[in-house]
């Protein structure tokens, strides 16, 4: 929508005094609303989704810097928005140096919240771009998410983004084309960012001593599905951080996904139908034998799956399996069946021998 209305554009230009540029490379500066009398931030966007700034300007989000006035013209978008007095998450890090786990929990659940409210909306907003630099503490310990301009409504029926937007090390592995942005994109940002306060600086590699470990590892899982389902899920988790959440659903069933489901039915009605009509040589003077091999054989092909699908987590305690880096992961996994494949048989075969003896 390229602003129509001159006079009023003209009369919003008048009303906002420039006092400073608080980043002039990217277009941020300070200003006085001279009929409200008070101070404000005026942004300059190249770019934006028109469609998330008039979404917040007419449904007022409570975290959110609030927007006063806008323009859109043929060089881009133009935000008068709320002044927000205090720090960022960036720069408490660089001043103070790693944040004890308390105070990790404490700003990570007020983002929460914050994303809850994004996140309920109709269709649901989904920042993508939670970082340091966007996450803001005010000197009354109230945090504010800011910075919108990578932002999108949700669009289940597209199967990745259009633009790719996002910070390197916060975004998640569909922000590059892998799919599209959903709820779970900023509970991966939320989980990063909880690292980077808790190591004092990014990392890649999640830590290892705190409470909040276990925590951040689900929130950073590659597929989407593995993630917290919401940020209020996500909150409930840091309210309880040493309570061991562990589902016993098996793979195929654990995202409720009717078409996963429907797979997974059909895929160990495949196993179980292809190991119970196995034959041996053995069958005819060992019945038992025979049907000891095909349960066995059930068992190590489900065992195989279970494990590839890191069934109750099992990959999280083999150092290569764990790897964020998903070459290095995938060559864990198939080392890891290749042994159980191995370890697995032998012992059948080595129950066999004694039975047979």
């Amino acid at each position: 929508m390229i602003s129509q209305n001159k006079t009023q554009d003209t009369q919003i230009n008048t009303r906002y005094t420039d006092i400073a540029s608080l980043n002039e490379k990217h277009g941020v500066f300070l200003v006085r609303d001279e009929e409200a009398g008070r101070m404000c931030v005026k942004k300059i966007l190249k770019t934006y989704n028109m469609d998330v700034y008039e979404r917040l300007q007419t449904s007022r989000v409570k975290g959110i810097p609030e927007i006063y006035h806008m323009q859109e013209d043929t060089e881009g978008l133009t935000i008068y928005e709320e002044y927000i007095s205090g720090e960022t998450v960036d720069s408490m890090l660089k001043n103070n140096g790693a944040m004890p786990d308390s105070k990790v929990r404490d700003i990570a659940e007020k983002l929460c919240d914050i994303l809850s409210r994004l996140h309920e909306m109709d269709p649901p907003v989904i920042h993508r771009d939670i970082k340091p630099s966007n996450v803001m503490v005010t000197p009354a310990g109230d945090v504010r998410l800011i910075d919108l301009n990578a932002a999108k409504l949700e669009n289940t029926e597209k199967d990745e983004d259009t633009v790719l937007l996002g910070t390197y090390g916060y975004a998640a592995p569909e922000q590059y084309g892998f799919g599209s942005s959903t709820i779970q994109t900023d509970i991966y940002a939320v989980g990063m960012l909880m690292n980077t306060m808790l190591l004092g600086e990014y990392s890649k590699d999640i830590v290892k001593d705190s409470i909040l470990s276990g925590i951040i590892e689900k929130c950073v899982m590659m597929r989407p599905e593995d993630r917290y389902k919401s940020a209020a899920e996500l909150r409930s988790a840091l309210n309880h951080p040493n309570r061991k959440t562990i589902s016993f659903i098996p793979p195929g069933f654990r995202t409720r996904n009717p078409m996963h489901m429907f797979t997974a039915i059909l895929g160990y009605a495949a196993i179980v139908s292809v190991c119970m009509s196995l034959e041996t040589k053995t069958q005819t003077k060992y019945p038992v034998i025979t049907w000891y091999e095909r349960i066995f054989s059930m068992f190590i092909m489900l065992m195989m799956v279970f494990f590839a699908a890191d069934y109750l987590g099992v990959q999280k305690k083999l150092p290569l399996c764990k790897s964020q880096n998903v070459f290095i992961k995938i060559i864990g996994i198939v080392l890891a069946e290749a042994i159980i494949l191995a370890v697995l048989m032998f012992i059948m075969v080595g129950i066999e021998a004694t039975v047979l003896v």
